[in-house]
Parts: C-alpha cells; structure tokens; sequence
C-alpha cells in the first residue's frame, strides 16, 4: 500500500521552512545610527600602519635580499623573482598612496 503526501502538505512545509530560513530585514544592532562602526578605528589603524611604515620596509628588504642573491649566486631564478616581487611591491605602494591622494 503506498501512501502519498499530499501537495498541500508540501507546500506549506516549503512555505514554513522558507520563512524560518529567511527571516524579514531588519536593521543590525551592530551598526549604530550615528558614527562608523565599531571596527573602522581599528581597521584604518591598521591599514595605515601597513601602509606607512611596513610596505616600505618589506619592499627594501626584498630588494636587499635579491641583491644578495643575485651576487652569490650569479644569475640566479629566485633572485629574479625576488627583485620582481620588490618592484611590483613598489608599483602597488605608489599606486595606493596616489589613489589615497586623489580619492581622500
């Protein structure tokens, strides 16, 4: 004996399910109605930290690596990939401070 459910049942199980899934929008408590939220200090803290003092300081340090390699070891595959990591790193550090100053 085969029992089938019927399509009515289904629907409104889909319809249920759909509105548990999916509650109505409503605003979040997170961000208030005033101000930024409360993560953007942090955040551009950190950014500006990355930008201004560390990016430069990597960038030196993988052109200064890429020297030392190239110059013990002749020309060398890493070497090359260091000196064009160090390069690009340059071109998204000035690419970044010149979309900073036009879009402040």
């Amino acid at each position: 004996m085969k029992r089938s459910i019927p399509r009515r049942a289904i629907r409104l199980v889909t319809a249920g399910v759909t509105t548990a899934v999916f509650p109505p929008c409503i605003p979040c408590w997170a961000a208030p109605a005033v101000g930024g939220l409360p993560w953007d200090r942090t955040l551009s803290v950190l950014q500006n930290f990355v930008l201004d003092s560390m990016a430069p300081a990597i960038i030196v340090l993988a052109f200064a690596f890429a020297g030392i390699l190239y110059a013990l070891g002749g020309h060398d595959e890493q070497a090359r990939r260091l000196a064009g990591s160090g390069i690009g790193g340059c071109v998204a550090l000035v690419v970044v401070h010149l979309l900073n100053y036009v879009f402040p």
